[in-house]
């Protein structure tokens, strides 16, 4: 399966490089703190998820260790394109 950055990240990251050379208009600043909000809630909830990982490994639930990881390996930090 083939990766690719996250849409918000790659707005984010478009939205960014061009406040560098100009002031974003009131349209491109309300998208770009609407990336910043997926990009907050992604990264809450994967500290959730390893949060929720260290305790299933302190507590030896390998089953339940296992399927957090699953969440892990599954999570949508990365758009997943089709397979061909």
């Amino acid at each position: 399966m083939t990766m690719t950055i996250h849409p918000a990240h790659r707005r984010m990251a478009t939205l960014w490089t061009l406040s560098r050379n100009r002031r974003l208009t009131p349209e491109e600043q309300t998208e770009l703190e609407q990336c910043m909000q997926v990009n907050a809630k992604l990264c809450w909830e994967m500290a959730c998820l390893e949060n929720a990982s260290l305790l299933a490994s302190m507590t030896r639930d390998t089953e339940w260790q296992h399927e957090i990881c699953g969440q892990i390996d599954s999570f949508p930090w990365q758009a997943k394109k089709p397979d061909p």
